[in-house]
């Protein structure tokens, strides 16, 4: 016979949170509180994060915690909008240069060319890049990747975008 034995404190739980304050948010309430951390260990013990809020808004004296499907608290964590892109999948603001330009931005109208430094210039299949770089690559990239065909070099050209006329 087996014996397990029970985790002391399984993930997810408020002693586990790593910042100094639990922040929550309700829109519907206009509610906006940054709640001590060791305080709500005092209060509440020691209880998983999803759990938390629903105390939290009957603490704060919401009335609508009681109901479970038509209008209900949605009171909900609160993150800094670099935590809410990066657990969205966004791209991290700081971590893409100011003027790059990726594959995303470019629309339909948009052609890519390179220049190459022995003078030859010609236009690139974008779609081919972009599925070969990813669509938040930048456009720079694509120059590590492209070979000329008139010299051999690579990674020596320029990519310039063009925005065809649409008329």
């Amino acid at each position: 016979m087996s014996t397990t034995e029970r985790a002391e404190s399984p993930a997810n739980m408020l002693a586990d949170h790593k910042g100094e304050t639990v922040d929550v948010i309700c829109e519907d309430c206009e509610i906006l509180r940054r709640l001590d951390r060791k305080d709500l260990l005092e209060k509440h013990g020691n209880l998983t994060m999803p759990s938390l809020p629903s105390l939290i808004a009957k603490s704060l004296g919401c009335t609508r915690t009681e109901n479970a499907f038509n209008n209900r608290c949605r009171l909900h964590f609160h993150f800094s909008p670099d935590e809410w892109a990066k657990r969205m999948g966004y791209i991290n603001p700081k971590a893409r240069k100011n003027d790059a330009v990726v594959f995303s931005d470019l629309r339909e109208w948009h052609r890519l060319y390179a220049h190459c430094t022995c003078g030859r210039k010609t236009e690139i299949e974008r779609l081919r890049l972009e599925k070969t770089l990813g669509r938040d690559a930048p456009i720079s990239d694509a120059a590590k990747v492209l070979r000329c065909k008139k010299c051999g070099l690579k990674g020596s050209a320029k990519v310039v975008v063009v925005s065809q006329s649409r008329g």
